[in-house]
């Protein structure tokens, strides 16, 4: 071997170093130089020459000189062909000539050649010249990358695209060798970039290709691609607008890759994905999705700020397509992650608010980079309504509809669709989402802009209808031809939720029956067999609750039992934006859907006072699960004694499918619960409703834990009084003070049964004597019947039922109550004298009215209504005979697939602890009126004190975050409460209480208390009104008297109603200051009677012309009465005969605790 210079050396050190960096220019003069102190270097002098010609060739292209040299590099083959076969000291100079004739080749347009000329593995080439040389050279290793991708991009090209991807990954390893390609040189890194590049592009799973690489290979692909990147930088001449791009794509294909595995759940390989700027995960079953949220998370962040830097702000007639594939690839993640299958805790801090928020960000970043897209603004309306940002949501979506019939409409003028612009059924889709939104979580606002959004589908869907085609004619197509089936049947479901939900806010009450018959009208319509959607099962439950609410129970059942039928039986989904996507499949999520369904039929057998068949459809909305524990889960830790606990040191505990409910669809489940008890008291009376209670309110705390676990600031004092006749609970913690009570001074007049002490362990069942269950100082003794873990074969039940009926009942709600229970039947079977679908009036009692009945208090729930005027005339209600009005409804949007389950949105955690109180607030008022019907007037007088301890509480709550007091007449978005609205409820409950007990001046105290806190409060009206009538017929003075504020009180020994003459005695000795008008000795007695008369009256007229109250007999009864009183006898009889047609289809409970959502699932 010949020994060279030290200049020879030197220049072709220089050489190597030039053609690393691309200097081509330098190329030839460096050549000389060699030439002239190492001319035996005739092989590599001739490469370095022709490899500066094809660079300077592919520079110049496409040119009118393109072909003459073209010409000029095919003459130098035959020249590299010899030099290459003449190269035989030299390895790594025949090698570099080698893929110096492939790159002339390639440049050529001659791939095949190409191909043939490159060895079939370059890295093991390489490998055996560095083993023969020592090293490789800069320039050899640049030679290995290029050769490589010169192979795979000609093999490409010849259409062998798996050899193609078999070449360029078999660098992979020799690449990874390398430590770092910080220190690599220019030409190095382009080369490898490109090949990186392409091989990413290939392995996207996300296309038509993805069969060519496997996810775990194509993870590893894209991985050394990141750690390529980040390893480098870009130096000027290499940072074109075509490697800019090419960069661009292949962090794309990795996202695309990452985005297909998570939505299809494919296998994923966490290998060496980088994570570093993710937390460590907690728990090992978490860690491969927190990496794998994270290293999306990493890719989505590049992507993104690559694409917004490299993206130009498209002209007002273009778009920027990558933008907008970008936007639909993020949401479609979105949906995924913040969908069934994903959890908080696997998405890591922040959970899925902070998916939510994060992509609410790319979108407003995208939005700089496009013009007027309806696309981003609809996207922005969904994302920021699943966040409970429902007044951004809404100018999203006005903006939305604004640039949308902008875009109609010159469509229509020019007679040229335009592709910017969402296509009809999407349109119709994007407003279905809206109706639902505001009748689902808004009020009367609310309701008024859904009805505004439902008359804007109508005249749309009328324009298009009018403007049909006719044969022979080039006219606008027709609706069904424009618009798919599937979406029209979602627009005509919304507009019928919308019209159905307004019904319940007018107030024109002579069109009410008009809007719900248009609301029929617009359901069934949405459920013709010929859009395609005749089973869908929310559609089919909002026509059920319309029909109940018009009095057509035999229809109302029937839709119902249609929607419960093996018709609708399809695979469930969960959207994450309700009706705008297909959604994801969900476990149970039918059965899920059903539960309204199962006790709206209940409600309506209760009609029919078909009880007992109601009670079954009640039970077969949990029996339909399967055993229990597939609902509530088991908690085998929660009864066991401590030294087991001890023994042990853990204790097995799963979740069941309520802990993947939303707050929605858990107050179904208490809703649920509520009407079995009611149908306990109708069947075996108050006092075995009574029993229930602390089933009541354990599943409850089951459901929502405990409410002063979660107060903002304030807490609950610890010393609150718990009645020492109850035992421990589940969440016994937030019961204090419900249960029997023992005073010092009462002991001895109470039953003898006791209940034992709680402790740690299981609680002790104990049976209450069924002779003695009311005493005189009105407590009621029963055992607890807890939420799970009953227990009920020792002994009868303290009211003579059976224990098998009590276990049967407590199965129905017990997480562990039975083993494996029995499916129940689709449909429960008719009682016997059902016949034809009409039902022979059966001989089981009905339940007590309003009048009587404290419950009825927590029965509707009311939608605030603005104040009004109470001292009006008012004429009978008009045309009830012939068209009777029907109340509160809300209906749902229908869906592609006919069972999603839609997520509640993140509400705040003040919002959500708003629904959690409302909802706790109106079970303790439920219980209240149990036990006043039970004349456990004592226990009913603690649950309303606990009942406003919340509401106080609350009000503290709210008073640390809003200083207005707008803000406690607020209710907000979501299922909740507003203050106003629960004070009132209180006060209600506990004059209901007092009116039980014949305290009726009191009770007006609390009624009035009531209305200053919530005008348009029903039972509150009626309850006052029903007072002042009272006095006005001198039933009771106008005062109170000493003799009734002293009158001891009993359930067995009723107070004296004092006699009055009919020349009144002065009342002043008797004043009170609480009792308004009270103050004025001016005015005569029997002013003052006609006074409350007609107040009453006024009261009265306005509340039946309401939404809440227009179907709520109690307050036509005191209507009729109020007319009696005043002498029109032929308006009272009219008022009365609609109160007969009222109550004739009166379910147990009110139609809208059916579903906190109204009309809509």
């Amino acid at each position: 071997m010949v020994t060279e210079s030290a200049k020879a050396v030197g220049y072709i050190q220089q050489l190597d170093e030039a053609r690393c960096a691309g200097r081509w220019k330098d190329v030839p003069e460096l050549c000389r130089k060699v030439e002239k102190h190492a001319p035996h270097r005739r092989c590599l002098t001739l490469t370095a020459r022709s490899e500066a010609q094809i660079a300077a060739y592919t520079t110049q292209r496409p040119s009118t000189a393109a072909s003459t040299a073209s010409s000029g590099l095919s003459q130098t083959v035959p020249t590299l062909l010899s030099a290459i076969e003449g190269e035989s000291d030299l390895a790594q100079e025949a090698f570099q000539a080698t893929v110096c004739l492939g790159w002339l080749h390639y440049v050529l347009d001659e791939p095949g050649l190409t191909v043939s000329r490159l060895p079939d593995s370059l890295d093991t080439v390489a490998a055996r010249i560095a083993a023969q040389a020592g090293s490789l050279t800069g320039w050899s290793k640049v030679c290995v990358v290029k050769g490589t991708f010169l192979k795979g991009s000609a093999q490409e090209t010849t259409g062998a695209i798996t050899e193609a991807v078999k070449t360029y990954t078999s660098i992979l390893p020799w690449l990874s060798s390398n430590n770092s390609a910080t220190g690599e040189s220019a030409q190095f890194r382009m080369w490898t970039e490109s090949l990186l590049g392409r091989l990413c592009q290939l392995s996207d799973q996300s296309d038509g290709s993805s069969g060519l690489v496997g996810s775990s290979e194509a993870l590893q692909t894209f991985r050394a691609w990141a750690k390529f990147s980040e390893g480098t930088g870009r130096s000027a001449e290499m940072d074109t607008a075509d490697s800019a791009r090419s960069r661009r794509l292949a962090w794309k294909s990795y996202y695309d890759t990452l985005s297909t595995i998570i939505r299809h759940d494919l296998p994923y390989d966490a290998g060496s994905a980088q994570v570093t700027s993710e937390k460590p995960a907690i728990h090992s079953q978490n860690s491969a999705r927190l990496q794998q949220r994270a290293e999306l998370k990493r890719v989505e962040t590049i992507y993104e700020s690559m694409l917004i830097k490299e993206t130009h702000f498209p002209k007002a007639s273009g778009s920027n397509r990558e933008i907008e594939v970008w936007v639909d690839s993020v949401i479609n993640n979105w949906r995924t992650l913040c969908g069934p299958s994903w959890t908080d805790a696997d998405l890591g801090e922040g959970g899925k608010e902070g998916v939510g928020r994060s992509v609410i960000d790319i979108l407003y970043r995208a939005a700089t980079k496009t013009f007027h897209s309806t696309q981003i603004l609809r996207y922005l309306f969904v994302v920021h309504a699943s966040l409970a940002e429902f007044e951004l949501a809404f100018k999203a979506y006005d903006s939305y509809i604004e640039i949308v019939t902008r875009g109609k409409d010159r469509a229509e003028q020019e007679g040229e669709t335009d592709d910017g612009v969402d296509d009809d059924s999407t349109v119709l889709r994007t407003s279905a989402e809206a109706i639902r939104l505001l009748c689902r979580f808004g009020s009367r606002k609310e309701a008024e802009k859904a009805v505004e959004i439902g008359h804007n589908l109508e005249k749309w869907l009328n324009h298009f209808e009018d403007t049909k085609p006719t044969s022979g004619t080039n006219s606008v197509p027709s609706t069904e031809a424009l618009v798919k089936p599937a979406a029209l049947a979602v627009a005509y479901c919304a507009i019928g939720v919308g019209q159905a939900h307004w019904a319940q806010f007018t107030y024109e009450a002579d069109t009410r029956a008009g809007i719900q018959a248009n609301a029929i009208q617009l359901l069934r319509k949405s459920i013709l067999p010929t859009l395609g959607d005749s089973n869908n099962v929310d559609a089919l439950y909002a026509l059920a609750v319309v029909l109940a609410e018009t009095r057509d129970i035999v229809g109302a059942i029937k839709v119902a039992k249609r929607a419960l039928s093996t018709a609708t039986k399809t695979q469930a989904a969960y959207s994450t934006d309700g009706v705008l996507s297909s959604g994801s499949a969900t476990e149970y999520g039918r059965e899920r859907k059903l539960i309204p369904l199962w006790h709206l039929l209940a409600l309506l057998l209760t009609s029919r006072s078909e009880f007992t068949a109601a009670e079954k459809a009640c039970e077969a909305a949990f029996a339909q699960f399967g055993d229990p524990t597939i609902l509530f889960g088991t908690d085998t830790g929660t009864f066991r004694s401590e030294h087991l606990k001890d023994a042990s040191g853990h204790y097995v505990s799963t979740q069941g499918i309520v802990d993947r409910m939303g707050s929605f669809e858990k107050s179904g489940i208490l809703q649920i619960k509520m009407t079995q008890l009611s149908l306990i008291e109708i069947t075996d009376g108050a006092l075995a409703a009574v029993d229930g209670c602390d089933e009541l309110l354990a599943l409850y705390g089951r459901l929502f834990g405990s409410p002063g676990a979660e107060k903002v600031k304030l807490e609950v004092p610890a010393t609150v009084v718990s009645p020492k006749g109850s035992a421990g609970t589940t969440k016994g913690s937030i019961f204090r003070g419900r249960g029997s009570v023992r005073t010092q001074k009462d002991t001895s007049a109470r039953s003898s049964s006791l209940l034992n002490p709680g402790g740690g362990s299981a609680p002790a069942i104990q049976v209450t004597d069924g002779g003695s269950t009311s005493h005189a100082n009105g407590h009621h003794h029963h055992h607890p019947h807890l939420f799970h873990h009953h227990k009920h074969e020792d002994g009868p039940s303290s009211n003579g039922r059976s224990s098998s009926k009590l276990r049967d009942r407590s199965a129905s709600l017990g997480a562990q109550s039975v083993t494996g229970t029995a499916q129940a039947p689709v449909v429960p079977p008719m009682p016997e004298n059902v016949q034809n679908g009409t039902p022979s009036r059966s001989n089981v009692p009905r339940p007590l009215s309003a009048a009587s009945s404290p419950r009825k208090s927590i029965e509707s729930s009311e939608t605030p209504l603005r104040p009004i005027a109470h001292n009006l005339h008012a004429s009978p209600p008009q045309g009830h005979e012939r068209q009777p009005p029907r109340q509160d409804t809300r209906l749902p949007a229908p869906f592609p697939d006919m069972n999603y389950i839609p997520p509640d949105p993140r509400f705040s955690k003040l919002q959500d602890r708003r629904h959690k109180v409302s909802l706790l607030v109106d079970i303790w008022i439920f219980t209240s009126g149990l036990y006043a019907r039970a004349q456990a007037f004592e226990d009913a007088r603690e649950a309303v004190a606990e009942a406003l301890k919340l509401v106080e509480a609350f009000e503290n709550e709210l008073s640390l975050e809003f200083s207005s007091a707008k803000a406690l007449a607020d209710k907000g978005w979501g299922g909740g409460k507003s203050i106003e609205e629960l004070w009132a409820d209180a006060f209600t409950a506990r004059g209901e209480l007092l009116v039980a007990q014949s305290l009726k001046h009191e009770a007006r105290t609390d009624f009035e208390r009531a209305l200053l806190h919530f005008p348009d409060h029903p039972q509150g009206i009626v309850g006052l009104s029903n007072i002042l009538l009272d006095i006005y017929c001198q039933d009771i003075p106008m005062e109170p008297t000493r003799a009734t504020e002293i009158t001891p009180l009993s359930p067995t020994h009723a107070p004296t109603v004092p006699q009055t003459s009919t020349t009144p005695e002065p009342k002043k000795h008797h004043l009170t200051s609480h009792i308004p008008s009270a103050e004025n000795q001016l005015s005569p007695p029997e002013l003052s009677r006609l006074a409350a008369r007609d107040r009453a009256f006024g009261l009265l007229s306005t509340l039946t012309k309401l939404g809440a109250g227009w179907d709520y007999s109690e307050a036509w009864y005191a209507l009729a009465r109020a007319y009696e009183e005043s002498g029109q006898v032929e308006k009272a009889k009219e008022v009365l005969w609609w109160c007969v047609e009222l109550e004739d289809t009166h379910p147990v409970r009110n139609w809208r605790s059916v579903a906190l959502g109204g009309f809509v699932l």
